[in-house]
């Protein structure tokens, strides 16, 4: 069957891209023996949380040490943020704590495919370029190894992945009651992972980019979209305030790995340590041979696992060098690298860079905006520059008689003067590039992201398989 007459079926690339997803994913999960993906994780934090408050209490009243449980007075309470609870309490209706978390993390992987795809069509309008781009974002990074476990920290930063992407493509649609599902969905994204915050701005600015309104009125609509937001994000507080009286609190602070550290959970003194590792990193095989040791190092370049911050890079050097303007869409390409550093900076001052990962698991979390500012770059360079449109100009009879007069006086330029004034040409703008060359700008990062994390994956799943099951 001919590809492009098969993609001009409405569902044929979400179809397509499901297909491809699964087929990763089930030659993976082959490595896992008894492997099931109806199982429930032993790390299952959320789905015990959710089963105690629907019993009428906000503790739970037993100590499981592994599941990082916060003493607070005489109680003990989950201490992740609580929106994965949230949404996981029509599964603890049904299955009790026992939820099937690995089919879980599955359905929100395939979620995240799905949004990934629509917002690279919203930019690149070409169907191929667009599956491209949603490959390279889900099966190309260490996303890959994050969205296959249903353990507590696994399926929060899973969670938050996808209602990244889910906010972000609302804040780009063109129905202004789309930014209800847009807020809602960046509140429920920063529920799990609470530095994602940093990215309101970026959804702020599409929202009113689509709004073309006056910064008043803008305002007043922005209230009336954060309502549903709102009374999520209110329910945070309140969760954390009754139970560990600050309506910041969600209970971190209070595990015994930070009260026991001088420096608690966050310290200037560790930038220098965790920042070299991050970046510097290159020894991909340590997180295999040394696992989960909080001291120590358990983590390599982000960049290595991730190859989309390359083309990202690239992208923003040849964007700077030729196609930056003033639009709405400019200031928000040349934000994205900023907050997303801050974002880098922010997890820097971490006591650990997190375990039992391929890659910096925690850097993680900024995929879905170097995605989403890749896109807008790809988008714009794809387009050209348009030359400025000469501004009219009216006529002056003394410039005219100047004009006339130089025009009588003129005599012809040698040879060797024309070139000397061909050399003196602007240089040209320019040109637009085809979207589908954006394939193969990005085809070797992409097959290299893709080959390393299916190899790293398939090594925990040999290593750590009861680990996680």
């Amino acid at each position: 069957m001919d590809l492009d007459l098969f993609l001009e079926k409405k569902y044929a690339p979400y179809i397509l891209l499901i297909l491809i997803a699964l087929i990763v994913y089930a030659l993976i999960y082959s490595f896992g023996g008894e492997f099931s993906l109806g199982a429930h994780n032993w790390y299952n934090n959320y789905s015990r949380q959710a089963y105690s408050w629907l019993h009428g209490r906000l503790d739970i009243p037993y100590d499981r040490q592994y599941m990082e449980i916060a003493f607070f007075g005489d109680r003990m309470y989950i201490s992740f943020p609580p929106f994965p609870s949230i949404f996981l309490l029509p599964f603890v209706i049904i299955y009790g704590y026992s939820t099937p978390d690995q089919a879980i993390a599955l359905g929100l992987s395939l979620v995240s495919m799905i949004y990934a795809y629509k917002i690279a069509l919203h930019f690149l309008k070409n169907k191929k370029t667009a599956m491209f781009f949603a490959l390279f974002l889900i099966l190309g990074t260490n996303y890959l190894h994050i969205s296959l476990w249903g353990a507590v920290w696994y399926l929060a930063q899973n969670m938050a992945f996808t209602f990244l992407l889910i906010s972000i493509y609302y804040a780009l649609t063109d129905n202004k009651r789309h930014s209800f599902i847009s807020l809602f969905a960046l509140c429920a994204s920063m529920g799990c992972r609470p530095f994602n915050a940093l990215y309101l701005p970026i959804i702020l600015f599409l929202i009113l980019k689509r709004e073309e309104a006056n910064i008043k009125t803008f305002a007043k609509n922005i209230f009336i979209y954060a309502i549903p937001a709102i009374l999520l994000g209110g329910f945070y507080m309140w969760l954390n305030y009754t139970r560990f009286g600050s309506i910041f609190e969600f209970g971190h602070n209070f595990l015994p790995e930070f009260t026991l550290d001088p420096y608690g959970q966050f310290h200037s003194s560790r930038v220098l340590r965790n920042m070299s590792m991050m970046f510097f990193g290159v020894d991909i095989s340590y997180p295999l041979r040394h696992g989960f040791p909080y001291e120590g190092r358990t983590t390599f370049a982000f960049w290595l696992a991730s190859p989309i911050f390359i083309s990202f890079v690239v992208y923003q050097v040849v964007y700077w060098r030729k196609y930056t303007g003033k639009t709405v869409d400019d200031f928000l390409i040349k934000i994205v690298p900023v907050l997303v550093f801050l974002h880098i900076f922010a997890f820097s001052l971490h006591r650990t860079l997190g375990g039992r990962q391929f890659g910096s698991r925690y850097i993680a979390d900024s995929l879905p905006i170097v995605y989403f500012g890749l896109l807008m770059m790809v988008a714009k360079i794809s387009q050209g520059v348009k030359p400025p449109e000469a501004l009219p100009v009216e006529p002056d009879d003394e410039i005219i008689e100047e004009v006339e007069e130089e025009h009588e006086n003129e005599i012809t330029l040698s040879e060797a003067e024309e070139g000397e004034n061909e050399s003196l040409e602007p240089e040209a703008e320019p040109l637009p590039i085809p979207i589908t060359r954006h394939i193969i700008y990005n085809a070797a990062p992409m097959l290299f992201g893709a080959l390393i994390n299916f190899h790293g994956t398939v090594m925990f799943f040999l290593f750590y398989f009861p680990f996680y099951y």
